[in-house]
């Protein structure tokens, strides 16, 4: 009965999962820490206004250049001439939108390695995946 009770209550007091952003910064820090470049394309901004405004503002955003679901995270390797891109999603998510779909298809028909990544660390995984480290 007791390790029942122990399990139930384990179960309850599971630590909450992390959000993008500290994932996205913890990241950061460890990829520069191992020797990479790391740049942000900030795609998913949340636009202020009201409805009009808000369709200026992708209209802008988009003539300057951003484009809906490319990656979160340009890595560039300090050791050798190769970049890769990673997708950020909150601990332990994994799901991507249409348009990051297509960005994750069209980056790896070209060439580029591409990684989701959804937990603290995952960054280092995936280096390690494309044999960067």
């Amino acid at each position: 009965w007791a390790s029942r009770c122990l399990s139930l209550m384990s179960a309850r007091i599971r630590a909450p999962k992390l959000a993008e952003r500290p994932i996205q910064r913890a990241n950061v820090h460890l990829l520069t820490m191992m020797g990479c470049h790391v740049v942000h394309t900030p795609n998913g901004s949340h636009l202020a206004g009201d409805e009009l405004a808000r369709a200026k503002q992708t209209a802008a955003l988009k003539a300057d250049g951003v484009r809906p679901g490319f990656p979160d995270l340009t890595v560039i390797d300090q050791r050798a001439l190769r970049v890769g891109f990673m997708e950020v999603k909150r601990e332990w998510r994994s799901t991507l939108d249409p348009d990051q779909i297509w960005w994750r298809d069209e980056l790896q028909r070209l060439g580029f390695p591409w990684a989701l990544v959804n937990t603290p660390d995952g960054g280092a995984v995936a280096l390690r995946a494309w044999g960067w480290r």
